[in-house]
């Protein structure tokens, strides 16, 4: 019998364990040209949430009765097609069940298992360490003497983005939601500076850590850290925004206070998508893989065991619990 994750109904507000159910389904059967898999590795992304809400976004909604979909990186057990052999490591947007079987493996992408761990390839070598190049190195266009100001630091694309920063020349400045995390950014991912943005002001952490003002700050939550920014970007500051994870949960829009300063400091704010981007990522594996394997490049991830954990694990994700890569491991490698 084969186990998935389905959504139950909309959340209204915080997103909670009682809107999805662990159901046992049929096994999946393939057909001519079809590739059937077990999934090893899911993939919890703060972008699912808004998925679970209705009406349009940049990506199509989750349907009510219907399976969870994110990247998962999962093993060809079968194969009617001749791209993909038993045996051969996927990763594409898949369902959230142990085993699933994609339509003439349409969607499918190998994994080069040279490059590093398989479960790279939906995190520090996938989508989410193309979206802190693209928006850390070329969108924000670090250089040297630039101070950066990366904000949920600890995060997947948090830790690459002040990284890449670094590398760039600038000083890193990071925040993130507790003393352990703050500790990793320093000891462990090189930053500058880091502060808790739950222990006390962001004005006067800024104030403290950022004296001369921000050059460029990579928003990944908005609200009332991106208004902090604002007051402090230096004129012509880059910010990049590929999320707010802030106002994810929230039923209103309470808006951003301050955007005048766009205007009277030339600040240059980019939102951008990654799929936009999905044509460089080859490049991108191709420039940072050797930074892994020399440990030039720190990645931390946070493995969660079992398919039944998987909404638990999300939530958690969501309220700042990872350190990392969150990832759901529901198959050996």
């Amino acid at each position: 019998m084969n186990t998935r994750i389905v959504l139950t109904k909309r959340p209204s507000g915080w997103v909670d364990e009682s809107c999805f159910a662990v159901q046992d389904c049929a096994e999946p059967v393939g057909g001519p040209g079809d590739v059937l898999l077990e999934a090893i590795y899911l993939s919890t992304d703060p972008y699912l949430r808004g998925r679970m809400n209705a009406g349009p976004s940049y990506a199509p909604g989750f349907e009510i009765g219907k399976p969870i979909v994110s990247r998962v990186v999962a093993r060809v057990i079968a194969s009617g097609n001749s791209r993909f052999a038993v045996g051969d490591v996927v990763w594409g947007f898949l369902d959230w069940a142990l085993r699933s079987v994609v339509p003439r493996g349409e969607g499918l992408h190998k994994i080069d298992t040279t490059l590093g761990r398989i479960s790279h390839a939906v995190s520090v070598l996938g989508m989410p360490g193309l979206t802190a190049w693209v928006g850390a190195i070329e969108i924000g266009q670090p250089a040297p003497g630039d101070t950066a100001y990366i904000s949920s630091a600890a995060g997947t694309v948090g830790q690459l983005a002040g990284q890449f920063a670094k590398r760039a020349g600038a000083r890193v400045v990071g925040s993130a939601g507790g003393d352990d995390k703050v500790d990793f950014l320093r000891d462990r991912c090189g930053f500058d500076a880091a502060f808790n943005y739950k222990t006390g002001s962001i004005d006067e952490a800024l104030a403290e850590h950022c004296p001369q003002g921000l050059d460029l700050y990579f928003d990944n939550v908005g609200g009332s850290t991106l208004e902090a920014a604002l007051r402090h970007a230096r004129v012509g500051a880059r910010i990049p925004v590929c999320g707010m994870i802030s106002a994810y949960n929230e039923v209103d829009d309470p808006g951003i206070k301050g955007l005048q300063a766009l205007l009277t400091k030339r600040i240059a704010m980019t939102g951008f998508i990654i799929y936009d981007h999905v044509h460089k990522l080859a490049a991108y594996q191709a420039r940072v893989a050797p930074w892994l394997r020399s440990g030039e490049l720190v990645f931390q991830e946070d493995i969660v065991q079992g398919i039944e954990q998987a909404p638990a694990a999300l939530i958690g994700m969501m309220k700042g619990e990872a350190i990392g890569k969150r990832l759901v491991q529901v198959a050996a490698e």
